[in-house]
């Protein structure tokens, strides 16, 4: 008896053991599968959809051979691997292979392709999956729901042409770029033409803007186009692709340099961040069709800023997978950039410099002027300032909530009629040259000093505004009209608006070059009208109205 008693619990415990050893795997098995788990368990048609399988095993001491057998219902075909055998039955179709399992932690998994013909009847079906170790068996059932679907046109040109529809169930319709991250294409970019940075003004562009050197990681990892990938998919299969988009000179039709991933970087730290992908000098990325007839995808493409060339090219997309592969290529042009940005950021820095040449003239202004003509230009300077900066900088903000991009026609009211209203009024008072400049520096100081506006931008907008003006003014020979008429001064006021509109396009491009902005050409022709010429023209015919006042105060 008691002999009994311990033969039953040493049988017990081995079977605890053996339980706990298979309780140590876990088996995953998905059909059909796709990367956004769309459609699962449901097939259309004559449609190829994957089946998914995966086996992880942990706490194993020491590897395990595992046998994986998948009997599949009949009217259901396997696409040919070298990894799996196949053995026909009366239920259908069973696919074997067997995989090792390394000890402690491990995984293996595999994508197979099965392909419904007209024998797999509506309905529900089952596949089984076995898979067993040495002294342990895990089952999994999967049911799915299989319809015939509807014959569309697509199919039955295939069957016309007497072509293995298993070969030729998808292909690409069209390839679009550029378009935006949502696929829509952008009108600010000719067709086919791929825009790059222009790296040399990178680290330029960034210290201007006090954001110190490029950060290249974020350069290279930010994509320098999007393409709009339409693929067809007539039996609607679902299939895990590979896409793969290379430049191919138009004059050798060799594959050139030029793209790359979002994981490769510059030459100096060879391929990057996360290593090497694998594929160089190509833009990769997987996609999945979900069963739809028509779907589209869109992709990121890479440039590789430091080897790529500007010129003409054709850009091969391959989309391949599961022995299949289809190619289409559409020709590009690449292309830097440039942009009004690169002159208006060059005529800013030479008025600059032309400013600094020119000091010693603003010192003599002074002398001529005395002390009573020094502190009435503090005066309007310190006017402009309360004025016009003040309240700008501290509502500017709460009208961009309200109005958004049209605030600045509002805010233009202070900036272009009150600014060039004071501006107009000192200049007949004091008609000398370097008045406009005095103001605009007196100007610049306060707000420096009160919102810590030096900034390398502000420097060189307020040089645009000196040179400009003071230019204006010098041509038109408003410093040496012994009288002022009010045509004359209409015909001037009409050229400060003008000379207004100029700067303002100059200070639009400035920010969109430092800053990254973009500003449709109709947005700085809108502003450049109402804010530079409307608004400064009405600004300098009122000035000269109160300058006559003022002048008629300080005679008496």
């Amino acid at each position: 008896m008691l002999k009994r008693n311990f033969c039953w619990i040493v049988i017990a415990v081995f079977m605890l053991s053996q339980t706990a050893f298979a309780e140590g795997i876990n088996l995953e098995t998905v059909y059909p599968y796709s990367l956004e788990h769309k459609n699962i368990y449901k097939t259309v048609g004559s449609a190829t959809n994957p089946f998914y399988i995966n086996i992880e095993s942990y706490d194993a001491p020491e590897p395990q051979d595992v046998n994986v057998e998948i009997l599949l219902p009949e009217g259901l075909t396997f696409n040919e691997d070298d990894d799996w055998q196949e053995v026909k039955t009366g239920k259908g179709l069973i696919i074997k292979r067997s995989w090792t399992l390394p000890a402690n932690y491990g995984q293996n998994f595999d994508l197979l392709y099965l392909r419904a013909n007209e024998k797999l009847a509506e309905g529900k079906h089952d596949i089984v999956v076995k898979v067993s170790g040495k002294s342990w068996q895990k089952n999994n059932n999967i049911t799915f729901t299989h319809e015939f679907g509807e014959k569309n046109a697509d199919a039955i040109n295939l069957q016309e042409k007497q072509l293995d529809s298993s070969k030729f169930n998808w292909y690409i319709q069209s390839v679009t770029l550029p378009v935006d991250n949502l696929g829509n294409k952008d009108d600010r970019i000719q067709e086919r033409t791929i825009y790059i940075k222009d790296t040399a003004l990178e680290s330029f562009r960034n210290r201007m803007t006090g954001d110190g050197a490029t950060n290249w990681a974020a350069v290279f990892n930010h994509p320098a186009a999007h393409l709009l990938l339409e693929m067809r998919n007539p039996q609607q299969d679902t299939r895990i692709l590979k896409f793969r988009a290379e430049l191919i000179g138009k004059a050798t039709g060799k594959l050139a340099v030029g793209l790359c991933t979002a994981s490769q970087s510059d030459n100096e730290t060879e391929h990057g961040w996360s290593g090497k992908s694998g594929i160089e000098d190509a833009s990769t990325a997987m996609i999945s069709l979900d069963g739809k007839k028509s779907q589209a995808f869109i992709i990121p493409l890479y440039v590789d800023y430091f080897r790529v060339v500007e010129g003409e090219y054709n850009l091969r997309v391959t989309v391949f997978g599961n022995g299949q592969e289809k190619i289409q290529e559409v020709p590009i042009t690449i292309a830097k950039k440039r942009s009004m940005g690169l002159f208006a950021v060059a005529f800013s820095f030479g008025c600059f410099i032309l400013v600094c040449l020119t000091i010693g003239q603003l010192k003599k202004c002074i002398f001529d002027i005395g002390a009573k003509g020094a502190i009435t230009i503090a005066l309007f300077a310190a006017v402009a300032f309360g004025s016009i900066v003040v309240p700008t900088t501290l509502f500017g903000d709460l009208l961009h909530v309200f109005l958004g991009p049209f605030s600045g026609l509002l805010t233009g009211v202070l900036n272009g009629v009150l600014l060039y209203l004071l501006v107009m009024s000192l200049l007949v008072i004091y008609r000398k040259p370097g008045i406009v400049a005095l103001m605009f520096l007196l100007k610049w100081m306060l707000a420096g000093l009160m919102f810590g506006r030096f900034t390398p931008l502000g420097i060189l907008s307020y040089m645009v505004y000196i040179v400009v003006l003071e230019s204006i003014l010098y041509i038109s020979g408003f410093y040496r009209k012994q009288e002022l008429t009010s045509g004359y001064v209409f015909i001037v006021a009409i050229l400060i608006g003008t000379a207004d509109a100029f700067i303002t396009m100059i200070n639009l491009e400035q920010m969109m070059f430092f800053y990254r902005l973009y500003y449709a050409d109709w947005y700085i022709g809108l502003y450049m009208l109402i804010n530079g010429l409307l608004y400064s023209s009405i600004g300098s015919w009122l000035g000269y109205k109160v300058g006559i006042k003022l002048q008629q105060v300080m005679g008496e």
